[in-house]
Protein backbone atom coordinates (compact mmCIF):
# COMPACT_ATOMS: atom_id res chain seq x y z
CA UNK A 1 0.00 0.00 0.00
CA UNK A 2 1.32 3.40 -0.93
CA UNK A 3 1.62 5.85 1.96
CA UNK A 4 0.97 9.45 0.96
CA UNK A 5 3.11 12.18 2.48
CA UNK A 6 1.99 15.78 2.77
CA UNK A 7 3.90 18.98 2.19
CA UNK A 8 3.65 21.70 4.90
CA UNK A 9 1.08 23.51 2.75
CA UNK A 10 -1.08 20.39 2.48
CA UNK A 11 -1.02 19.46 6.17
CA UNK A 12 -4.28 19.81 8.05
CA UNK A 13 -4.65 20.93 11.65
CA UNK A 14 -5.56 17.89 13.84
CA UNK A 15 -8.79 19.49 15.06
CA UNK A 16 -9.95 20.07 11.49
CA UNK A 17 -8.91 16.58 10.46
CA UNK A 18 -11.07 15.22 13.28
CA UNK A 19 -14.12 17.09 12.01
CA UNK A 20 -14.12 20.17 14.25
CA UNK A 21 -16.03 23.15 12.87
CA UNK A 22 -14.94 26.68 13.70
CA UNK A 23 -17.58 28.77 15.51
CA UNK A 24 -18.81 32.00 13.88
CA UNK A 25 -16.68 35.08 14.53
CA UNK A 26 -17.99 38.02 16.61
CA UNK A 27 -18.75 41.31 14.87
CA UNK A 28 -16.10 43.99 14.42
CA UNK A 29 -16.48 46.64 17.14
CA UNK A 30 -15.33 50.25 16.69
CA UNK A 31 -13.81 52.08 19.65
CA UNK A 32 -16.87 54.32 20.06
CA UNK A 33 -19.05 51.26 20.64
CA UNK A 34 -16.38 49.45 22.64
CA UNK A 35 -16.00 52.41 25.03
CA UNK A 36 -19.73 52.46 25.80
CA UNK A 37 -19.73 48.91 27.12
CA UNK A 38 -16.23 48.34 28.43
CA UNK A 39 -15.70 44.71 29.45
CA UNK A 40 -15.32 44.15 33.18
CA UNK A 41 -12.56 41.89 34.47
CA UNK A 42 -13.94 38.61 35.83
CA UNK A 43 -13.32 37.71 39.48
CA UNK A 44 -9.91 36.39 40.44
CA UNK A 45 -10.19 32.76 41.44
CA UNK A 46 -6.65 32.79 42.88
CA UNK A 47 -5.71 36.25 44.11
CA UNK A 48 -3.05 37.79 41.91
CA UNK A 49 -2.72 34.66 39.75
CA UNK A 50 -5.83 33.51 37.87
CA UNK A 51 -9.11 35.04 36.66
CA UNK A 52 -12.26 33.02 36.06
CA UNK A 53 -12.53 32.01 32.41
CA UNK A 54 -8.74 32.03 31.89
CA UNK A 55 -6.20 29.22 31.46
CA UNK A 56 -3.32 28.20 33.71
CA UNK A 57 -0.54 25.60 33.52
CA UNK A 58 1.30 24.23 36.53
CA UNK A 59 4.68 23.04 35.25
CA UNK A 60 7.29 21.00 37.08
CA UNK A 61 9.67 18.10 36.95
CA UNK A 62 8.42 14.53 36.92
CA UNK A 63 7.34 13.42 40.42
CA UNK A 64 7.34 17.01 41.72
CA UNK A 65 3.93 16.41 43.33
CA UNK A 66 2.04 18.48 40.75
CA UNK A 67 -1.12 16.40 41.19
CA UNK A 68 -0.99 16.89 44.96
CA UNK A 69 -0.63 20.64 44.37
CA UNK A 70 -3.63 20.72 42.03
CA UNK A 71 -5.77 18.67 44.40
CA UNK A 72 -4.81 21.10 47.17
CA UNK A 73 -5.83 23.96 44.85
CA UNK A 74 -9.16 22.21 44.22
CA UNK A 75 -9.85 21.99 47.96
CA UNK A 76 -8.83 25.63 48.47
CA UNK A 77 -11.16 27.03 45.78
CA UNK A 78 -14.04 24.71 46.66
CA UNK A 79 -13.89 25.95 50.28
CA UNK A 80 -12.72 29.53 49.67
CA UNK A 81 -9.52 29.02 51.67
CA UNK A 82 -6.02 30.30 50.72
CA UNK A 83 -3.70 28.35 48.45
CA UNK A 84 0.01 28.99 48.97
CA UNK A 85 -0.86 32.14 50.88
CA UNK A 86 -3.14 33.50 48.13
CA UNK A 87 -6.84 34.08 48.77
CA UNK A 88 -9.22 31.99 46.68
CA UNK A 89 -12.79 32.78 45.63
CA UNK A 90 -15.17 30.05 46.72
CA UNK A 91 -16.53 28.36 43.60
CA UNK A 92 -17.58 24.83 42.61
CA UNK A 93 -14.60 22.83 41.31
CA UNK A 94 -14.28 19.67 39.24
CA UNK A 95 -11.02 17.72 39.25
CA UNK A 96 -10.83 15.56 36.10
CA UNK A 97 -8.43 12.71 36.79
CA UNK A 98 -6.86 10.97 33.79
CA UNK A 99 -3.95 9.33 35.59
CA UNK A 100 -4.68 7.94 39.08
CA UNK A 101 -6.67 4.83 39.94
CA UNK A 102 -9.88 5.81 41.80
CA UNK A 103 -8.63 4.23 45.06
CA UNK A 104 -5.36 6.23 44.81
CA UNK A 105 -7.29 9.46 44.25
CA UNK A 106 -9.50 8.64 47.26
CA UNK A 107 -6.44 8.14 49.46
CA UNK A 108 -5.01 11.48 48.39
CA UNK A 109 -8.27 13.32 49.00
CA UNK A 110 -8.57 11.78 52.48
CA UNK A 111 -4.98 12.76 53.33
CA UNK A 112 -5.48 16.33 52.10
CA UNK A 113 -8.78 16.78 53.94
CA UNK A 114 -7.12 15.58 57.16
CA UNK A 115 -4.27 18.06 56.64
CA UNK A 116 -6.63 20.93 55.70
CA UNK A 117 -9.29 21.10 58.45
CA UNK A 118 -9.94 24.68 57.30
CA UNK A 119 -11.41 23.32 54.04
CA UNK A 120 -14.98 22.55 55.04
CA UNK A 121 -18.30 21.99 53.30
CA UNK A 122 -16.78 20.28 50.25
CA UNK A 123 -19.57 17.76 49.74
CA UNK A 124 -21.40 19.73 47.04
CA UNK A 125 -18.63 22.13 45.95
CA UNK A 126 -15.88 19.68 44.97
CA UNK A 127 -16.51 17.10 42.23
CA UNK A 128 -14.14 14.31 41.20
CA UNK A 129 -14.39 12.83 37.72
CA UNK A 130 -12.34 9.66 37.29
CA UNK A 131 -11.51 9.20 33.60
CA UNK A 132 -8.43 7.02 33.79
CA UNK A 133 -8.71 4.64 30.85
CA UNK A 134 -10.81 7.11 28.86
CA UNK A 135 -7.87 9.18 27.58
CA UNK A 136 -8.38 10.49 24.06
CA UNK A 137 -7.62 13.41 21.81
CA UNK A 138 -9.23 16.42 23.47
CA UNK A 139 -10.85 17.36 20.17
CA UNK A 140 -12.84 14.13 20.35
CA UNK A 141 -13.28 14.17 24.10
CA UNK A 142 -14.30 17.81 24.61
CA UNK A 143 -17.92 17.51 23.36
CA UNK A 144 -18.47 14.60 25.73
CA UNK A 145 -16.86 16.50 28.62
CA UNK A 146 -18.92 19.61 27.91
CA UNK A 147 -22.13 17.59 27.77
CA UNK A 148 -21.60 16.53 31.38
CA UNK A 149 -20.09 19.84 32.55
CA UNK A 150 -23.15 21.72 31.22
CA UNK A 151 -25.24 20.06 33.93
CA UNK A 152 -23.30 22.00 36.56
CA UNK A 153 -21.83 25.46 36.97
CA UNK A 154 -18.17 24.94 37.82
CA UNK A 155 -15.92 27.95 38.33
CA UNK A 156 -12.72 25.90 38.06
CA UNK A 157 -11.98 22.85 35.92
CA UNK A 158 -8.71 20.99 36.55
CA UNK A 159 -7.53 18.46 33.95
CA UNK A 160 -4.62 16.36 35.18
CA UNK A 161 -2.34 15.75 33.36
CA UNK A 162 -2.24 17.47 29.95
CA UNK A 163 -0.33 14.74 28.12
CA UNK A 164 -3.25 12.32 28.58
CA UNK A 165 -5.40 14.36 26.16
CA UNK A 166 -2.76 14.93 23.49
CA UNK A 167 -4.02 12.09 21.32
CA UNK A 168 -1.68 11.79 18.33
CA UNK A 169 -0.41 15.33 18.71
CA UNK A 170 3.35 15.84 18.99
CA UNK A 171 4.11 17.85 22.12
CA UNK A 172 7.10 19.38 20.29
CA UNK A 173 5.07 20.69 17.33
CA UNK A 174 3.91 24.27 17.83
CA UNK A 175 0.94 23.97 15.48
CA UNK A 176 -0.35 20.82 17.16
CA UNK A 177 0.04 22.20 20.69
CA UNK A 178 -1.60 25.46 19.61
CA UNK A 179 -4.50 23.29 18.45
CA UNK A 180 -4.65 21.63 21.88
CA UNK A 181 -4.60 25.03 23.60
CA UNK A 182 -7.48 26.12 21.36
CA UNK A 183 -9.45 23.16 22.73
CA UNK A 184 -8.79 24.30 26.31
CA UNK A 185 -9.80 27.84 25.31
CA UNK A 186 -13.03 26.57 23.75
CA UNK A 187 -13.82 24.68 26.95
CA UNK A 188 -13.21 27.83 29.02
CA UNK A 189 -15.48 29.84 26.70
CA UNK A 190 -18.23 27.20 26.72
CA UNK A 191 -18.28 26.66 30.49
CA UNK A 192 -17.19 30.08 31.74
CA UNK A 193 -14.76 28.32 34.10
CA UNK A 194 -11.03 28.71 34.53
CA UNK A 195 -9.08 25.77 33.10
CA UNK A 196 -5.97 24.48 34.91
CA UNK A 197 -3.72 21.70 33.63
CA UNK A 198 -0.41 20.13 34.67
CA UNK A 199 2.58 19.73 32.36
CA UNK A 200 6.06 18.28 32.85
CA UNK A 201 9.56 19.72 32.42
CA UNK A 202 11.96 18.76 29.65
CA UNK A 203 14.88 16.54 30.61
CA UNK A 204 18.23 18.08 31.56
CA UNK A 205 19.32 20.98 33.74
CA UNK A 206 16.22 23.17 34.10
CA UNK A 207 18.21 25.97 35.78
CA UNK A 208 20.13 26.57 32.55
CA UNK A 209 16.89 27.82 30.95
CA UNK A 210 14.57 30.74 31.52
CA UNK A 211 11.62 29.69 33.70
CA UNK A 212 9.31 30.10 30.70
CA UNK A 213 11.31 27.55 28.70
CA UNK A 214 11.61 24.78 31.30
CA UNK A 215 8.45 22.95 30.27
CA UNK A 216 8.85 20.15 27.77
CA UNK A 217 7.89 20.54 24.14
CA UNK A 218 6.82 23.34 21.82
CA UNK A 219 6.86 26.99 22.78
CA UNK A 220 3.05 27.14 22.54
CA UNK A 221 2.89 25.42 25.94
CA UNK A 222 4.33 28.61 27.44
CA UNK A 223 2.96 31.24 25.07
CA UNK A 224 -0.74 30.39 25.20
CA UNK A 225 -1.78 30.19 28.91
CA UNK A 226 -2.82 33.33 30.76
CA UNK A 227 -1.03 32.16 33.91
CA UNK A 228 1.89 29.79 34.40
CA UNK A 229 3.24 28.54 37.72
CA UNK A 230 6.63 26.83 37.40
CA UNK A 231 8.04 24.52 40.10
CA UNK A 232 11.85 24.33 39.84
CA UNK A 233 13.81 22.06 42.24
CA UNK A 234 15.46 23.98 45.08
CA UNK A 235 18.85 23.07 46.53
CA UNK A 236 17.05 22.05 49.72
CA UNK A 237 15.59 18.53 49.39
CA UNK A 238 11.85 18.30 48.60
CA UNK A 239 11.62 22.06 48.04
CA UNK A 240 10.75 24.01 44.89
CA UNK A 241 11.09 27.61 43.78
CA UNK A 242 7.78 28.88 42.37
CA UNK A 243 7.98 31.29 39.44
CA UNK A 244 4.86 32.95 38.05
CA UNK A 245 4.49 34.14 34.46
CA UNK A 246 1.27 36.15 34.22
CA UNK A 247 -0.37 37.82 31.23
CA UNK A 248 -3.12 39.85 32.93
CA UNK A 249 -1.71 40.50 36.40
CA UNK A 250 1.53 41.90 37.86
CA UNK A 251 4.33 39.38 38.19
CA UNK A 252 4.72 37.93 41.67
CA UNK A 253 8.02 37.68 43.56
CA UNK A 254 9.44 34.17 43.44
CA UNK A 255 8.93 32.06 46.58
CA UNK A 256 9.72 28.57 47.82
CA UNK A 257 7.36 25.74 48.73
CA UNK A 258 8.42 22.70 50.75
CA UNK A 259 6.90 19.21 50.56
CA UNK A 260 5.30 18.37 53.90
CA UNK A 261 3.17 15.33 53.10
CA UNK A 262 0.50 15.69 51.83
CA UNK A 263 0.92 19.42 51.18
CA UNK A 264 3.29 21.88 49.63
CA UNK A 265 3.71 24.62 52.22
CA UNK A 266 5.21 28.06 51.63
CA UNK A 267 8.76 28.17 53.05
CA UNK A 268 9.31 31.90 53.50
CA UNK A 269 12.72 31.41 55.07
CA UNK A 270 14.28 29.78 51.98
CA UNK A 271 16.06 31.70 49.24
CA UNK A 272 14.20 31.38 45.88
CA UNK A 273 17.46 31.90 43.97
CA UNK A 274 19.04 28.78 45.45
CA UNK A 275 18.02 26.39 42.70
CA UNK A 276 19.36 22.85 42.56
CA UNK A 277 22.21 22.83 40.06
CA UNK A 278 24.59 20.19 38.75
CA UNK A 279 27.58 19.74 41.08
CA UNK A 280 29.87 21.30 38.50
CA UNK A 281 28.13 24.64 38.99
CA UNK A 282 28.54 26.94 41.97
CA UNK A 283 25.62 27.19 44.36
CA UNK A 284 24.07 30.49 45.27
CA UNK A 285 25.51 31.49 48.62
CA UNK A 286 23.54 30.48 51.70
CA UNK A 287 21.78 32.99 53.94
CA UNK A 288 24.48 32.49 56.58
CA UNK A 289 27.23 33.16 54.03
CA UNK A 290 25.41 36.26 52.75
CA UNK A 291 25.12 37.72 56.24
CA UNK A 292 28.67 36.83 57.26
CA UNK A 293 30.31 38.11 54.08
CA UNK A 294 28.17 41.07 53.06
CA UNK A 295 26.24 42.53 56.02
CA UNK A 296 28.43 44.61 58.35
CA UNK A 297 27.93 45.10 62.08
CA UNK A 298 27.53 48.85 61.58
CA UNK A 299 24.57 50.26 59.57
CA UNK A 300 25.51 50.26 55.86
CA UNK A 301 23.77 51.61 52.76
CA UNK A 302 22.01 49.15 50.50
CA UNK A 303 24.08 50.29 47.50
CA UNK A 304 27.33 49.41 49.26
CA UNK A 305 26.06 45.92 50.11
CA UNK A 306 24.81 45.37 46.56
CA UNK A 307 28.16 46.49 45.12
CA UNK A 308 30.01 44.12 47.45
CA UNK A 309 27.62 41.30 46.46
CA UNK A 310 28.50 41.82 42.80
CA UNK A 311 32.06 40.82 43.71
CA UNK A 312 30.89 37.29 44.51
CA UNK A 313 28.64 37.03 41.42
CA UNK A 314 25.33 37.96 43.12
CA UNK A 315 23.21 40.21 40.92
CA UNK A 316 21.59 43.41 42.14
CA UNK A 317 18.12 41.84 41.99
CA UNK A 318 19.26 38.78 43.94
CA UNK A 319 21.00 40.93 46.56
CA UNK A 320 17.82 42.99 47.00
CA UNK A 321 15.79 39.79 47.46
CA UNK A 322 18.27 38.55 50.08
CA UNK A 323 18.03 41.84 52.00
CA UNK A 324 14.22 41.98 51.85
CA UNK A 325 13.74 38.35 52.85
CA UNK A 326 16.39 38.31 55.61
CA UNK A 327 14.97 41.52 57.08
CA UNK A 328 11.42 40.12 57.06
CA UNK A 329 12.73 36.92 58.69
CA UNK A 330 14.38 38.98 61.46
CA UNK A 331 17.86 37.72 60.59
CA UNK A 332 19.24 41.20 59.85
CA UNK A 333 18.18 44.70 60.91
CA UNK A 334 17.26 47.63 58.69
CA UNK A 335 16.16 51.23 58.93
CA UNK A 336 16.44 54.39 56.89
CA UNK A 337 17.79 52.47 53.91
CA UNK A 338 20.60 50.97 56.01
CA UNK A 339 21.23 47.33 56.93
CA UNK A 340 23.32 45.72 59.66
CA UNK A 341 23.91 42.43 61.43
CA UNK A 342 21.52 41.56 64.22
CA UNK A 343 23.07 41.79 67.68
CA UNK A 344 24.02 38.23 68.66
CA UNK A 345 23.62 38.92 72.39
Amino acid sequence: MEIKTFTPLEQVEPAVDLGAVSPPLPDICFLAEFAVNLPVAPPQIIEGILHQGCKMILGGTSKSNKSWCLLDLALSVASGQPWWGRRCTKLPVVYINFELQPWALAERINALCAARPDCKGLGRSLALWNLRGHNADLTLLRPKLEEQLAKHQFGLIILDPAYKVLGNRDENANGEIASLMNEFEAMAQKTGAAIVVAHHFAKGDSTAKNALDRMSGAGAWARDPDSIMVLTPHEEPDCFTVTSILRNLPQLPEFVVAWDFPLMRVAGDLNPDALRRPQAKNKVCSDKEFIEQLVPVTPTARGDIVAKAAGIAISRGSADRYLKRLTEAGLICSGGGLYWKKNSE
